[in-house]
């Protein structure tokens, strides 16, 4: 993926403030407890609710749900909350919402190596 790491801040939920740094991809972000990113305490949150994936110099965003079927209750960016279909490219500062749990999407510190 490239020397930058992904970091994921929750802003919002019982674990606000908590800060994931991955440095590969695809990341899955859900209440599964096998995903990258678990979420465990929304309910509105899906079991696999959403997949960032890395493609040359991009991140992009999918709404994945049951069997790739999309999340029960969406996937959502910025502030203005433009519903994500599809793969959808997302920029380091972004804010997206997941089921009532906004996260912050950041290209994270450099690694060496």
């Amino acid at each position: 993926m490239g020397l930058n790491a992904v970091k994921i801040t929750l802003m919002s939920g019982a674990e606000d403030g908590k800060v994931f740094e991955l440095d590969k991809t695809p990341i899955m972000i859900g209440r599964h407890p096998g995903d990258d990113i678990y979420l465990p305490y929304d309910t509105r949150v899906s079991r696999h609710h959403a997949r960032l994936t890395g493609e040359g110099y991009s991140i992009f965003i999918e709404d994945v749900g049951h069997e790739g079927k999309g999340s029960n209750n969406g996937t959502y960016l910025g502030e203005a909350g433009a519903k994500v279909t599809g793969k959808t490219v997302i920029h380091s500062g972004q804010l997206i919402l997941l089921g009532a749990v906004w996260i912050k999407y950041e290209l994270g510190s450099t690694r060496s190596g």
